[in-house]
């Protein structure tokens, strides 16, 4: 992913944190129903999990760009115009925001998921095939397609063992496929870390009762920034 030039304050970053966590449920919604999502928009939402000791918060999202599908959603499941559209979306992000709070005391499970994620490499698929470049002729490459069995099993051996559920609901077909089951637990645990860094910027669930004029406001400014950059 490459950076954009647009810089935000840290109330921007907040709601920035908040979308991705929207993006995450969005998807999770969409992957439950119809067995199938964006790859892009679920790689742009994973890929934040890779980066464990951040400087800044721009080096967790370098590119607000990929999330601008969660910003909308925010903007609209803040207002009228989206309430039920969004709703159970929105139910998510406040399941994966209680999630967040119980993990965070949980130090011990916190250390198993940095360990885990220490080895970036083991969530890349390998290619089975070679790279047939002249200067490079028989040498296997690297995949940068996620390997999701892995991110799942982590969310299994962790999150799993809390005390709240995040009950998904969709098409039992697709909910029962492998492949949809392990991008819809790597998307929750990937949300987990957005509301994770949403909660330390300062955002908490009620601000999305009492706050909601302030947010969408905030995140049409974002919208309108990111449009100015094509």
């Amino acid at each position: 992913m490459s950076n954009t030039s647009a810089k935000f304050n840290d109330w921007e970053y907040r709601n920035i944190a908040l979308a991705v966590t929207v993006q995450c449920a969005q998807l999770v919604t969409t992957l439950a129903y119809t067995g199938r999502a964006d790859p892009v928009q679920i790689k742009a939402c994973v890929k934040p999990l890779l980066v464990i000791n951040p400087d800044s918060v721009e080096d967790v999202y370098p590119n607000v760009q990929y999330f601008s599908n969660g910003l909308g959603a925010l903007q609209k499941a803040l207002s009228g115009e989206g309430l039920k559209e969004y709703a159970e979306a929105m139910k998510y992000v406040l399941g994966m925001s209680v999630l967040q709070q119980q993990l965070s005391a949980v130090p011990s499970m916190q250390a198993v998921i940095a360990q885990r994620m220490q080895y970036p490499d083991t969530l890349y698929l390998d290619k089975t095939d070679f790279d047939v470049n002249e200067e490079s002729l028989g040498t296997s490459q690297k995949s940068d397609e996620f390997d999701y069995a892995v991110l799942a099993a982590l969310y299994q051996d962790t999150i799993s063992k809390l005390s709240y559920r995040v009950h998904v609901k969709g098409n039992a077909e697709h909910l029962r496929n492998q492949q949809v089951a392990d991008q819809i637990r790597a998307l929750l645990l990937a949300g987990i870390r957005s509301a994770m860094l949403w909660h330390q910027l300062g955002g908490r669930r009620w601000h999305l009762f009492f706050y909601k004029k302030r947010i969408r406001n905030c995140v049409a400014s974002i919208r309108r920034n990111l449009f100015a950059l094509h």
